[in-house]
């Protein structure tokens, strides 16, 4: 996702990956790159995916006061609906890792229900 071609090898790695993982299936990317740069390539309608995203600092990053964080890391953060960080969101450590955990979903699949006597 860097370099001259990023955009469209981006496109093509990640409709790859999309094609091959099963509704259910996950991909998880972890990177540098923020939901403002990265966001661009994964929230396209036509990989399906339910995206989750926990950001984590660095193991040895004190925060301004000299401390680590009391917030929890092992929850996803919410994201708009556009798939960026919300409004006034404050990112404690800018050298961050960042996951994407990408879930296939398939959106054409319809609800099945049991046949019972009053539906016949």
């Amino acid at each position: 996702m860097c370099g001259t071609d990023a955009p469209i090898s981006a496109t093509q790695m990640l409709g790859e990956v999309s094609r091959l993982l099963k509704p259910g299936g996950t991909y998880m990317l972890i990177t540098y790159g923020d939901p403002s740069v990265r966001m661009l390539h994964l929230n396209r309608p036509a990989y399906n995916w339910k995206i989750a995203l926990y950001i984590i600092p660095r193991p040895d990053f004190k925060g301004p006061a000299g401390g680590s964080s009391m917030k929890s890391y092992l929850e996803p953060i919410l994201m708009t609906e556009k798939g960026l960080l919300p409004p006034g969101f404050v990112l404690e450590d800018p050298e961050s890792h960042y996951i994407y955990v990408c879930e296939k979903i398939d959106e054409t699949e319809l609800p099945t229900y049991p046949l019972t006597a009053n539906v016949l």
